[in-house]
């Protein structure tokens, strides 16, 4: 991945040989976790990167609010889902998910961002649940 003055460049993948593909839904955008983190960072500050606003607040406030709740098993976390964002119910906290580990955790309320790029097996719940625990227990930690 090449670097800028700002960061590295991400990239999308392509469903196709470069110059013929497209890119396709769901998924594909590669950065590295600075610029991931950046992404966090500009919808916890309601669509502003710096003084700039990126994102309209009112889609940022629209994406952030469930509109429907994710089937969950009662020992997972339940989530609900709107606009590639995925809001835990009953907190202000909420995720963008990546393809089995990749994951930018926003909680409003704690001021905190945590991004995390890893990877487990499909259909790990167990790698998802302990992941999403420690990301509420790091927004949780208060320093002494």
């Amino acid at each position: 991945m090449e670097t800028g003055r700002y960061g590295s460049y991400g990239y999308w993948m392509m469903d196709g040989p470069p110059g013929v593909g497209k890119e396709f839904a769901g998924g594909g955008f590669n950065a590295v976790a600075r610029d991931y983190a950046r992404i966090g960072l500009m919808m916890l500050r309601n669509g502003k990167a710096g003084e700039r606003q990126v994102v309209p607040a009112a889609w940022v406030h629209e994406s952030t609010v469930p509109s429907a709740r994710e089937a969950a098993d009662p020992a997972e976390p339940a989530f609900g889902y709107r606009y590639q964002w995925w809001p835990l119910l009953d907190s202000a906290a909420y995720m963008a998910r990546g393809l089995q580990g990749q994951e930018i955790y926003v909680d409003p309320a704690t001021d905190t961002v945590v991004v995390k790029l890893s990877y487990f097996p499909p259909g790990n719940k167990e790698a998802f649940t302990e992941t999403v625990a420690f990301f509420q227990a790091v927004s949780r930690w208060q320093a002494e």
